[in-house]
């Protein structure tokens, strides 16, 4: 029964997509809590990190049916799940997007590490998949999942899009995309930028390094426009 499903989730609000290939989308976003990777450069540490950060004050925990509630009453037409990582709740999430309207159009934003359940691989409209590189600090075994990689990749709704900071990390960024499969134009290289002035530095290199290999730079709209705020 659905009505006995919940999810931890952490913020629920409206913006514009930031990053990736539907960048200035108005849209909803609902942030879920926990993740099962812990990047250096992670920007929703309060998502995961409770050693900064309150459990208590920062995970709500609402029914799938309320969340249907809520957001079939949100004006647009575009809902981004985001996280943390949200298909650490894959099976709930999977509940949710059941009770939602068809025409509804859903990017989930994952980076990649774990196989969505088949119903919401075949629901979700747009997998935004960002794996992560060495300069997350993370090690590989941890996040380079292949059979994950391989069942998004096999939705033909999923893009890769790749956090770079250097040169180097972009000719990493280039043997992952081969190991993966994606198609270049289905690649993203986006500037590793927390702040303004961090997007400035890096974002005329990272968009030159892929311009050069033949792939789409992304820009970071939620960093530019209000600077790494949370919640907008």
């Amino acid at each position: 029964m659905t009505g006995r499903v919940s999810l931890k989730i952490s913020e629920l609000f409206d913006s514009v997509q930031g990053e990736g290939p539907s960048a200035g989308a108005p849209a909803t976003f609902l942030r879920l809590a926990l993740c099962n990777l812990r990047c250096g450069f992670c920007d929703t540490r309060y998502t995961w990190d409770w050693q900064r950060f309150s459990y208590d004050d920062e995970v709500k925990l609402a029914s799938v049916e309320t969340l249907a509630r809520r957001l079939q009453a949100v004006h647009g037409n575009r809902l981004i799940i985001t996280g943390g990582e949200p298909l650490v709740q894959g099976k709930a999430l999977a509940s949710l997007v059941e009770l939602l309207p068809p025409e509804l159009l859903i990017e989930v934003e994952t980076n990649g590490t774990l196989p969505p359940p088949q119903a919401l691989l075949e629901r979700v409209s747009q997998w935004n998949v960002s794996v992560k590189l060495t300069n997350s600090g993370e090690p590989e075994r941890d996040r380079v999942k292949p059979r994950a990689l391989a069942a998004l990749l096999g939705s033909g709704r999923a893009w890769l899009k790749l956090v770079v900071g250097s040169s180097a990390d972009c000719a990493e960024a280039e043997r992952l995309i081969e190991q993966s499969g994606f198609a270049r134009d289905r690649v993203l290289f986006m500037p590793l930028a927390a702040t303004r002035a961090e997007l400035a530095e890096r974002a005329p290199l990272i968009a030159s390094e892929a311009l050069k290999r033949g792939i789409r730079p992304s820009p970071r709209l939620h960093v530019e426009l209000w600077d790494g705020r949370r919640g907008v």
